[in-house]
């Protein structure tokens, strides 16, 4: 819980300190960062072992930076979350301040589970729904899923729609074992 609430803090500073023009590609540079994190084990150990010094961990950030062609933006993003020691939760600091730009940019994603690949006009009457429920622009992930049967699971942060016949059919049988 502990990790979620400071990860949420750096969402915030994220948003206020990166144009929003600019935190596309700064967030994608970060998850670079964090790839070559779990990449390299032994350069993540170095970022939180506390044999070397914030200094050090500084400069390896700035060595790192040109390599990764990473902005002035991600670079200081970065020397924030090493002064704080906070380099072990890169990944939720990440997904915070997605969620944040996408808040601001009233945004949100939704993760679509089907039978069967749908068409263009499916997804486009889908996303229109979608954006008149969530009063947002929805960006849309299509995952196909045979064992559904029929109908889709729409996943929006913390909200589940399910329309499945699978899903319609657990709540069949829950309703009957009752």
């Amino acid at each position: 819980m502990k990790e979620t609430r400071i990860a949420k803090k750096y969402g915030r500073v994220f948003v206020d300190t990166v144009s929003i023009k600019d935190a596309p590609k700064v967030l994608k540079e970060l998850n670079a960062f964090s790839g070559l994190l779990d990449a390299y084990k032994k350069l993540k150990l170095l970022f939180v072992s506390p044999i070397f010094s914030e200094q050090e961990r500084k400069l390896i950030i700035k060595e790192l930076c040109p390599l990764l062609k990473a902005s002035a933006d991600t670079e200081k993003f970065l020397m924030r979350i090493v002064a704080q020691e906070h380099i072990a939760i890169i990944k939720e600091i990440i997904k915070a301040a997605t969620t944040m730009h996408n808040e601001k940019l009233r945004k949100v994603k939704a993760l679509v589970i089907s039978p069967v690949a749908l068409n263009g006009n499916s997804t486009v009457r889908l996303r229109d729904a979608l954006k008149t429920i969530t009063q947002r622009d929805v960006e849309m992930e299509l995952n196909i899923d045979p064992s559904l049967i029929g109908g889709f699971i729409v996943k929006i942060e913390s909200t589940i729609y399910d329309s499945s016949i699978k899903g319609q059919l657990r709540l069949l049988r829950a309703e009957l074992t009752r």
